[in-house]
C-alpha cells in the first residue's frame, strides 16, 4: 500500500510549534510514511510573514495555485477547514479532521473575523457533505468520529524535586483567557509566587496586552514570557513545571494538555470542548466551569500541590491513550479501506 499517494493539507509546516495542528500531524508523520507515499501541501514560509492579511485567506489563495498538485494525490488529509473546503471541489477522496466543535472564527485575532462566521458555517456544511471520512479532536457528533491527539516524543519524565512553577503553553489569543490566569496568580502570596514563577510559552496577538497586565500588577519578577520554542523543546520545558494552567473559553482537546500529561504534569483547565474526556477531577487534574471565580482557581492549584505525587503519577498513566503509533494505525486502516471501496466502484 506504500504506493498510495497521500497528500496532507496544512496551512503551516510541521516545524510550526503553537496551535495543535502542526504537532498533531508531526506526531503522525513517521507512521503515516510507513504506510503511504506522503506529500505535504503547506503554505510556504515566506507567506507566513505577511501580517496584514489573515493566514486563512492567504492559504485559500495558495491552494488554488497548486490545484494540479492536489489532484495528483490518491487521497487527501486535512486538519484545516479552509484547506478542506478548497480540496472538496477536487475528485480526490478527502479525510477531514475538525479542530473542535466551534466555528474557527470564534478565536480569530482579527476584529472583522466575526463577520465571516457564516462563511465558515457554509464551509463546514460542505465539508460534512463532501469528506469521505470525518474526525474531530472535540466531541464526536453526527457522522464525525472522535480522534485523540497523537503524542510521539522522547522527552523523559522529570523527578518531582526538579519541577518548579507553573506553565501555560499555546497561542496567546483572547479566547485562551491567559489574562485571567495572570490575575489569579497575582492573588497568591508573594513568597509563593517568588518560589513558583508562572511561565507563558507561545506567541499571539495578545502578547503586548499580557505584558502590560504583568507590568501593571508588578509581576515582572514572577511571570516569564518564554516566547516560541520548538515542539520538542516546549514539551521538555513543560516537563520541568508543576502544573499546566489553562482557562480557555473554547477548545477541542488541546495538544498542550495531551503533551503535559505525557510527561506527568497535572492540568487545571476550564471544562470546555472534550477536555473532560481525559482530565478527571482529583485524579490527573481539576476542571473548572467556564465562568470560574478566581478563588476556585486558586483552590485548585493548592489542592493539586497538596497531593502532588498522586496527581503527577495519574497524569502520566492517563496519557497512554495518546499513543501516536496506535492512533496512526487506526487512521491508516480507515484510509486504506476507503481506497479499496473507491477502487472497487
Amino acid at each position: 500500500m506504500k504506493n498510495i499517494k497521500l497528500g496532507i493539507i496544512n496551512s503551516t509546516s510541521l516545524n510550526n510549534t503553537y496551535g495543535g495542528v502542526a504537532p498533531f500531524l508531526k506526531n503522525l508523520d513517521p507512521f503515516l510514511k510507513e504506510e503511504f507515499d506522503v506529500t505535504y501541501i503547506c503554505l510556504p514560509e515566506k507567506f507566513n510573514k505577511i501580517d496584514f492579511l489573515p493566514k486563512r485567506f492567504i492559504f485559500l489563495c495558495y491552494l488554488i495555485t497548486v490545484w494540479i498538485r492536489i489532484n495528483k494525490q490518491d487521497i487527501l488529509l486535512s486538519h484545516v477547514p479552509e484547506g478542506s473546503f478548497i480540496v472538496s471541489y477536487s475528485k480526490v477522496p478527502l479525510i477531514h479532521i475538525f479542530h473542535g466543535n466551534t466555528n474557527p472564527m470564534e478565536g480569530t485575532r482579527f476584529w472583522y473575523g466575526k463577520f465571516f462566521m457564516s462563511t465558515f458555517n457554509f464551509m463546514e456544511k460542505r465539508i460534512l457533505r463532501k469528506a469521505k471520512l470525518k474526525f474531530t479532536v472535540g466531541k464526536e457528533f453526527s457522522t464525525v468520529k472522535k480522534i485523540l491527539n497523537p503524542i510521539y516524543h522522547t522527552v523523559r519524565i522529570k523527578s518531582i524535586v526538579c519541577r518548579n512553577g507553573f506553565v501555560y503553553a499555546g497561542r496567546l489569543e483572547s479566547i485562551k483567557n491567559i489574562d485571567r490566569i495572570i490575575r489569579v496568580f497575582a492573588m497568591l502570596p508573594a513568597d509563593f509566587r517568588h518560589n513558583n514563577p508562572f511561565y507563558i510559552a507561545g506567541t499571539g496577538s495578545q502578547l503586548a496586552n499580557l505584558k502590560n497586565i504583568v507590568d501593571d500588577l508588578s509581576l515582572n519578577e514572577n511571570v516569564k514570557f518564554v516566547g516560541s520554542l520548538s515542539n520538542i523543546d516546549l514539551i521538555d520545558f513543560v516537563s520541568t513545571k508543576m502544573i499546566l494552567l489553562m482557562a480557555s473559553s473554547f477548545e477541542g482537546l488541546p495538544m498542550a494538555i495531551a503533551e503535559a500529561l505525557s510527561v506527568g504534569i497535572p492540568v487545571i483547565s476550564t471544562d470546555v470542548g472534550d477536555i473532560s474526556r481525559v482530565i478527571k477531577n482529583n485524579y490527573n487534574g481539576l476542571l473548572l466551569p467556564k465562568d470560574f471565580c478566581d478563588q476556585d482557581y486558586i483552590d485548585a492549584i493548592l489542592s493539586i500541590l497538596s497531593n502532588y505525587d498522586s496527581f503527577a503519577s495519574n497524569a502520566f498513566l492517563s496519557s497512554s491513550i495518546f499513543n501516536a503509533k496506535i492512533i496512526s494505525k487506526e487512521l491508516s486502516d480507515e484510509m486504506k479501506l476507503l481506497i479499496d471501496v473507491q477502487d472497487n466502484r
